[in-house]
């Protein structure tokens, strides 16, 4: 007789991860913190559907952008539906800003968001194929004050974090009335070199110059360090613009650099853009962007809606945990209870669901073992982990509706009637505070 062949467990698909214990702490903490601090700023919350329609991305991304060529998780539904799951957050936001008519609202309409988006890249340190962001939005308002707000956001958050190691990377790319003049001198100029750079730069040359500034291959990245700058052929009002931006970086006290050569990756982006930087990656590393953003007064009118003037910049999580870890910053912050509850017996446990809710509304931390009953093994572990006080519930107890309270330094013992049980914990807490 033929043996039954043994089922293979299925594991997570390439690229996605799974989120527990610290890691789950460390991305969790980078989105509530930009979360507290947008909210200081007047920022509301957001949440849009992990599926949009395709051409949501298509066309503000630009159909010949890596995100939309390569990396988009796409479907078709049975009746047809072409969706794909979102590979970034501020498309979906402008959608939202049209579909509940936020136009009609006081301007500039301020949104937080975070959570997980989707991208088909080949997975490495800091990338994943399924991310999370945290991330701000300034949608209806020109004003360059904005552009900086995103920034100072941004890098307060990293900094409430403990990271105070970063530069803000930041360029103009100009607007749709100066940019066609240097798009044209950048392919000129590349044209030139097109026998060295890499395949996807002769591509690039043709259908998206713009991206070949921002190359990685070695030898597409020592040409574009003699390649035009936009900054050169900017009209006033974008160079305007722009400085107004640096002045007010200047006046928060931001550390930035002017990165002539940068770029972003989607064609709605115009003016400033920008990424944070950490400064102390260590020599000879590569340091990757741990955040970043733009201007995108043009997002709209790709979408076919009227021109809404907007500026965003997002964090990725993972990437901003993994320099909390190799800081030595905590996921979360340590808490080390001064109470362990032991329970003897089934009404024991009973009541103790009872006194652990008790304690868990005046905000007072209780360790215990709950699926435990034995004496010996409960007291074993309060002596490990050196907690001061032990409460210890029997049956005796639960009948009598007392609470044994023992100090765990001297030995002592009292017996606490349940009315008199809140009141004694604070005094006795006080004690070893």
């Amino acid at each position: 007789m033929q043996k039954p062949q043994k089922k293979e467990l299925i594991a997570s698909v390439k690229g996605m991860h799974d989120l527990l214990g610290d890691d789950y702490a460390y991305v969790e903490r980078v989105i509530k913190e930009v979360r507290r601090v947008s909210d200081y700023y007047g920022f509301s919350p957001i949440t849009t559907p992990h599926l949009e329609k395709t051409e949501l991305f298509e066309r503000p991304l630009g159909a010949e952008s890596d995100v939309v060529e390569k990396q988009m998780y796409s479907l078709r539904t049975k009746g047809g539906d072409r969706l794909t799951l979102r590979p970034e957050g501020t498309a979906p936001i402008m959608r939202a800003y049209f579909e509940h008519g936020m136009g009609s609202m006081p301007q500039p309409v301020k949104v937080f968001y975070g959570g997980s988006f989707f991208r088909h890249e080949n997975p490495q340190a800091g990338r994943f194929r399924e991310f999370h962001q945290a991330g701000v939005e300034v949608i209806g308002d020109d004003d360059a004050i904005n552009d900086a707000l995103v920034i100072r956001i941004l890098v307060s958050a990293i900094q409430s974090l403990g990271l105070k190691d970063i530069m803000v990377n930041i360029n103009t790319i100009g607007d749709k009335v100066c940019r066609p003049a240097f798009r044209k001198e950048l392919i000129n100029y590349y044209r030139k070199h097109q026998e060295r750079v890499c395949k996807d730069c002769k591509r690039r040359i043709k259908e998206n110059p713009l991206r070949l500034l921002d190359c990685k291959e070695e030898v597409c990245m020592q040409i574009a360090k003699h390649a035009p700058q936009m900054v050169d052929y900017a009209c006033e009002f974008c160079k305007k613009h722009f400085a107004e931006v640096l002045e007010y970086l200047d006046e928060s006290s931001i550390p930035y650099f002017l990165d002539s050569h940068m770029v972003r990756g989607f064609d709605y982006y115009g003016r400033t853009v920008f990424e944070i930087i950490p400064t102390d990656a260590g020599d000879g590393i590569v340091p990757q962007a741990i955040g970043g953003g733009g201007r995108y007064d043009d997002l709209a009118e790709l979408m076919g809606a009227r021109k809404t003037p907007a500026v965003g910049g997002a964090l990725g999580a993972e990437r901003v945990a993994d320099l909390l870890r190799k800081k030595g910053i905590k996921a979360r912050s340590e808490t080390h209870p001064k109470i362990f509850l032991i329970q003897l017996g089934p009404a024991a446990k009973k009541k103790s669901l009872v006194l652990l809710e008790d304690l868990r509304k005046i905000g007072v931390p209780v360790m215990q073992t709950l699926a435990k009953d034995s004496l010996r093994a409960q007291l074993a572990i309060v002596s490990k982990l050196h907690i001061p006080i032990a409460l210890i519930v029997g049956q005796k107890e639960a009948l009598d509706g007392t609470v044994a309270l023992r100090n765990m330094e001297t030995g002592v013992q009292e017996t606490i009637p349940t009315e008199k049980f809140i009141g004694t914990i604070k005094a006795r807490l006080k004690e070893f505070s």
